[in-house]
């Protein structure tokens, strides 16, 4: 039996496309939301037909799809134990370079998707498809920030002994707090810190948290 011919340059130009229409689609959602936003409106703007768009994902996909990629720099979910850069930053021990390499790093992920994160939270409520994949972001997040709590401590970000064992669980929302989409939003956005001033908050704020 013969192979089937595969063709590099195809496979390649099929993958831009998909690219163009996620970040096409991404920046429809952060303009005009999800109810202003149409497979016609994203297909005009990328330049490509409807049925090019309908071809990488539906309308929830897109959005989904979209804050992926832009959050973490790619489509779908990976195990943050399986993520490269995670592993590089969790192998730091220096309780200074810690704190700055996380900051840093969930910093520039919500720069690129932070306004997505409120499009897709809000979405989740009134469809069933979007909510489905947002229930699935928010279990990841939360085992997602239990490993950082964890190696907070680990570090001495965060002093062992200001964090009782059984309140490990309410130290982890109180990270996810501080280092959330919605805290990146109210700071900068409503509150008009530019990023830096973000960045030197976030890294001053985290060996701060206590549970009590």
């Amino acid at each position: 039996m013969s192979r089937p011919y595969r063709s590099p340059v195809r496979e390649q130009r099929a993958a831009e496309t998909r690219e163009l229409v996620v970040e096409t689609a991404a920046r429809c959602f952060e303009e005009l939301g999800w109810s202003g936003t149409t497979i016609a409106a994203v297909a005009r703007r990328a330049g490509v037909s409807a049925k090019t768009v309908h071809g990488v994902g539906t309308k929830a996909f897109l959005l989904v799809e979209a804050f992926r990629t832009r959050y973490v720099g790619r489509g779908g979910w990976t195990s943050i134990q399986e993520d490269a850069e995670a592993q590089a930053i969790y192998a730091l021990t220096d309780p200074v370079e810690a704190v700055a390499a996380v900051t840093e790093w969930i910093g520039r992920a919500h720069r690129s998707s932070a306004r997505l994160w409120f499009v897709l939270r809000t979405t989740a409520l009134v469809d069933p498809l979007v909510k489905v994949e947002y229930d699935d972001l928010v279990r990841y997040k939360r085992d997602s920030y239990g490993i950082t709590a964890r190696w907070l401590i680990s570090t001495g970000v965060v002093p062992r002994d200001a964090v009782p064992e059984e309140l490990t669980d309410r130290f982890t929302a109180l990270v996810n707090l501080t280092m959330s989409a919605e805290t990146y939003v109210q700071l900068v956005v409503d509150y008009g810190f530019t990023h830096e001033e973000y960045l030197a908050w976030t890294r001053a704020a985290i060996p701060a948290i206590r549970t009590c």
